[in-house]
């Protein structure tokens, strides 16, 4: 049988502390079959620099560079707009997996024939202490109590997992249309996937997440809380859209809109959350009226 040619697409930008290790990786892997394209948004670093060494030494490796920032949710789409083998994945440059990570979810492809997404065990490291370790496991139950499991215990790195490319692109035609917000919007692409339970398990390929938790921590801090309010409404309109796509209809229509209710909450942000970021923030406006 055929290896499949897989594309690995890589969003970077002033990746150079950890884009080496990277690509180390990624052309280390036991499935050779790969194509590694990096997608540079306007870097002002090393990392051109860095990329091209490697691509000198291994035609496997194509390096597009943007002549100005257009930020992560369009230099995330133009990799899979690129892509030109039927499966596809993203890389982001701060991660690793293991040696047989793309030959694991290829397999995993071959026993679910079906399947539009295969995800991988995920450990999370913070500030390069392991903290999590997230196994995939097979959904039991009814089709309802199956699409709940998948969607309150996904894991938001199942997005670096191995797509379908045509399946993706699909996808993503819609949700850059109705949610064009990098928050959250890695489980909003997954969640027509769940929905048709079309995921192949694979917890013997490991994926390795490292999060700087101050940075992270930061981040999510100063994000408006009227913004949030927005964001929760686009989700849930996205979410409406794709369980009629999907053909639900009658009682389990309604379950999935209960379920998916709460989902939002968790994958966006919760209304008692939405409530405290408001509260932090009238009395952050408060006391700097305080001062003038």
């Amino acid at each position: 049988m055929s290896e499949p040619c897989v594309t690995i697409g890589i969003p970077v930008y002033n990746a150079e502390d950890m884009i080496a290790e990277c690509l180390d990786c990624l052309l280390n892997q036991t499935y050779r079959n790969i194509r590694v394209v990096i997608s540079d948004n306007a870097s002002t670093d090393g990392t051109q620099g860095i990329v091209e060494q490697y691509a000198a030494i291994d035609d496997r490796i194509t390096y597009l560079r943007r002549p100005e920032n257009v930020g992560p949710v369009r230099n995330f789409r133009g990799l899979v707009d690129a892509a030109q083998t039927p499966l596809f994945l993203w890389r982001a440059h701060d991660d690793l997996s293991s040696a047989d990570y793309v030959e694991r979810l290829v397999a995993a492809f071959d026993r679910t024939p079906d399947a539009l997404l295969a995800v991988p065990t995920v450990m999370t490291y913070r500030n390069d202490r392991p903290m999590t370790i997230a196994r995939p496991r097979e959904p039991q139950g009814t089709q309802l109590r199956q699409i709940a499991d998948l969607l309150y215990n996904s894991h938001a790195s199942w997005f670096y997992g191995m797509w379908r490319t045509d399946a993706l692109r699909g996808i993503l035609d819609y949700v850059n249309r109705a949610y064009p917000d990098p928050w959250g919007s890695d489980h909003l692409v997954m969640y027509p996937v769940f929905i048709r339970r079309a995921v192949a398990m694979a917890p013997e390929a490991q994926f390795s997440q490292r999060v700087i938790w101050k940075e992270a921590n930061r981040s999510m801090r100063i994000v408006p809380a009227m913004h949030l309010i927005r964001l929760r409404r686009a989700y849930w309109r996205a979410c409406l859209h794709d369980i009629d796509e999907a053909g639900f209809s009658g009682a389990k229509k309604l379950g999935l809109k209960g379920i998916t209710f709460f989902y939002v909450g968790k994958r966006v942000a919760r209304v008692g959350k939405i409530t405290r970021v408001a509260i932090r923030q009238v009395l952050a406006l408060f006391k700097n009226g305080n001062k003038k």
